[in-house]
Order: C-alpha cells, then sequence, then structure tokens
C-alpha cells in the first residue's frame, strides 16, 4: 500500500472528536468464515417492527398461509433504500394496518433467518423492535397495502402469543414477560 494517509476519528482530552493522519493500513484477505453462507441470499434486510400494546393486547397483522396456516405478526416491514427506520415504520404501518403510529424508543433487535415459501434460499433479515403507540380512538383495519397472505389486523391476549412468528415476538408477548433490558436477542429460525 502507498504512503497516503487516512484520517482516524479518535477522542481528544475535552471528549470530542476530530480526525488525524495515520498510516494506511494493509489489506488483509475476510476470513472464509464471514462470507455468505451456501443457501443463503446475499443481502441483509433491514426491517422495523412495531411493537404496540394497549392494556394486555398486542397490536398484531393475523395472516393465513397455505402451508404455515394461521398466525400472527408485528407490523412493520422491509426498509427501502435511503429511508430512516422510523420512516418506514410509520409507511409499512400506514400500509399495513391503516394507522399512523408514534415511533417510540428501539426496544430490542433479532436476527431472523427466513425461509420463503418456494425458494432454497433463506433470508438474513435484522428486525428492529420499536416500541410504538396508535391514537386511542384506533379500530383494527387492513390498511391500504396489507402484507400477502394478511386477513386482518386485531388486537391480540396474551394466552394466543404462542401463534406469534417469528419465535421471538412470543417470548416479548408472554404472560408475565417483563422483556428485561437485553436489546440484542440473538438469531431466530421463521
Amino acid at each position: 500500500m502507498g504512503d497516503s494517509p487516512i484520517l482516524e476519528d479518535h477522542p481528544d482530552h475535552s471528549g470530542c472528536l476530530f480526525g488525524r493522519a495515520v498510516p494506511e493500513r494493509e489489506s488483509r484477505a475476510i476470513p472464509t468464515n464471514t462470507r455468505p453462507s451456501p443457501g443463503f441470499r446475499p443481502l441483509i434486510r433491514s426491517t422495523p417492527r412495531a411493537f404496540i400494546r394497549r392494556g394486555d393486547c398486542l397490536l398484531v397483522q393475523e395472516k393465513h398461509h397455505p402451508v404455515k396456516g394461521l398466525y400472527f405478526t408485528l407490523p412493520g416491514g422491509k426498509q427501502d433504500p435511503g429511508e430512516s427506520l422510523t420512516d418506514c415504520l410509520k409507511r409499512e404501518c400506514l400500509e399495513e394496518i391503516g394507522a399512523e403510529v408514534t415511533v417510540g424508543p428501539l426496544l430490542h433487535v433479532a436476527e431472523v433467518y427466513r425461509l420463503k415459501s418456494g425458494e432454497q434460499e433463506r433470508q438474513h433479515q435484522l428486525d428492529f423492535v420499536f416500541e410504538c403507540s396508535v391514537a386511542e380512538d384506533y379500530t383494527p383495519v387492513l390498511g391500504c397495502h396489507p402484507d400477502p397472505h394478511q386477513t386482518a389486523t386485531c388486537w391480540l391476549t396474551a394466552e394466543n402469543a404462542q401463534q406469534l412468528r417469528p419465535d421471538y415476538v412470543t417470548k416479548l408477548f408472554s404472560p408475565g414477560c417483563t422483556r428485561g433490558t437485553e436489546v440484542y436477542l440473538g438469531p431466530h429460525n421463521d
């Protein structure tokens, strides 16, 4: 590599960041264990999700799938290039559940490995679960652009949490669950 410097951020004594010149680092081969695994799509998908509670109920999408059967999911979906996670979540909630949502703090991040019907490759997805709210007078409806297989929007009770997908959502909404302070929930198959 040449002698050209690159800038590196570092804190000075007051805690501020500024750039300083450092020698350019030597290129290293990417270890083979970080390359995409066979059977996975090459890109990771960012998916913000809305965790909307009202009393003991959770606002969910009801889905009927020919293979998976009846199940429930959190509203939210695929982030478009250049779109922030919160803007994506607001758009997806309008499209799927017909509601303007107020997006609150990030609660959890989970890795989801999803095998789409009829496909051989798994989608590696990062779910960003945000605490959200809807207007007090909101009544569940299908939005203008519901998800495939979405048949309804409803308030789900904790007794039916076993039908939530992916499985990490079931754990977050189980009776007596305090959700804890751990943000990263790890990998989950769906």
